[in-house]
């Protein structure tokens, strides 16, 4: 279990080191089934970039202790071993292959260690801090860091003030497939245990745990009366309209934008032109169309029917990213 006080662990004796260490934050901002972690994925395996790994969330009190003692290989290793005896073989809700390698979400790390949100806030921006430079200690000084949270999308100003030279890459996806996988992906985690989910998110195993939390979420997010449907639609809703209504507000050398579709059509010129916006060349060759292959997509009834009211609501954010109104 994660400690709740950043300064227990095996990394006590080794925080001072911190101190001088800089970073250069680049976020992916997105709503959670975005696309994020495919993007995530992709931008990493550029080479041009530090980032967070499912093994800096599960061995977070560890980091600079195992970097510093030359003991990481062998944590690494002993996570193998410990997905593989818990038969993790992917992370079940998208199938992308769970490895202690994997690029994952920092906004575990704030859950788990400040016991506070998934998103940045007043109460854990110590952490959020401490975890960029932890990470950034124990990688590659002269790359920038590539961090992604979906959690902080509807809040990318706050993130902006928190971290001032922060750069944003924004990807956005078509609100009804956002809502759409979104929905399946909870109802998958709730109906069985998912041990991958469980290693890097303890609020997920207290509430899995719970039969009360658990029936209680598994009823907020059910198809009965479209409780689920509503619900994650008017998440929608709020974080794309804060999207729209912030986006402006940030300047234009500080962030870019793409789509997921775009990002599964023309994956290489999608990639390189995000590069390009960061004045980074790739250090990796890539064989782009092997790493991306879109799934079919196949909406859930509730959803279908609701296809042409649910785009009225998101009607603001469809016609700024000229996606079609219409059902397809």
């Amino acid at each position: 279990m994660q400690s709740t006080n950043n300064n227990s662990g095996f990394d006590k004796p080794y925080l001072d080191l911190l101190a001088k260490v800089d970073f250069n934050p680049i976020f992916i901002m997105g709503d959670h089934r975005s696309g994020t972690t495919l993007l995530y994925k992709t931008l990493v395996a550029t080479g041009c970039f530090n980032f967070v790994r499912a093994y800096h969330i599960i061995k977070y009190d560890e980091i600079l202790s195992n970097h510093i003692n030359e003991t990481e290989n062998q944590a690494i290793h002993e996570l193998e071993e410990l997905f593989k005896s818990l038969e993790i073989s992917d992370r079940t809700i998208d199938k992308v292959a769970a490895t202690p390698d994997l690029p994952e979400e920092y906004g575990f790390i704030l859950k788990n260690v400040a016991g506070d949100e998934s998103c940045i806030t007043p109460k854990n921006a110590p952490i959020f801090q401490q975890l960029c430079r932890k990470i950034q200690f124990v990688s590659e000084l002269d790359k920038p860091l590539l961090l992604k949270n979906p959690w902080d999308f509807a809040q990318f100003m706050y993130v902006k003030s928190v971290v001032p030279n922060a750069k944003f890459i924004f990807i956005h996806r078509h609100p009804i497939h956002v809502i759409n996988s979104k929905l399946k992906a909870l109802r998958t985690l709730l109906a069985s245990w998912n041990p991958y989910t469980a290693l890097i998110g303890q609020r997920y195993k207290q509430i899995f745990n719970n039969p009360v939390q658990r029936y209680l979420f598994g009823l907020l997010y059910s198809k009965y009366f479209d409780l689920g449907l509503r619900r994650v639609t008017g998440q929608a809703v709020k974080s794309t309209t804060y999207f729209l209504e912030n986006v402006d507000l940030l300047p234009k050398v500080d962030y870019t934008s793409v789509k997921y579709e775009d990002l599964c059509n023309s994956p290489e010129a999608t990639i390189l032109e995000i590069l390009g916006f960061l004045k980074l060349e790739p250090i990796a060759s890539l064989n782009y169309e092997q790493l991306i292959k879109p799934r079919p997509l196949k909406l859930l009834p509730e959803v279908e029917r609701k296809y042409d009211k649910t785009c009225q609501k998101l009607k603001p954010y469809l016609t700024y990213h000229n996606y079609k109104v219409k059902l397809i």
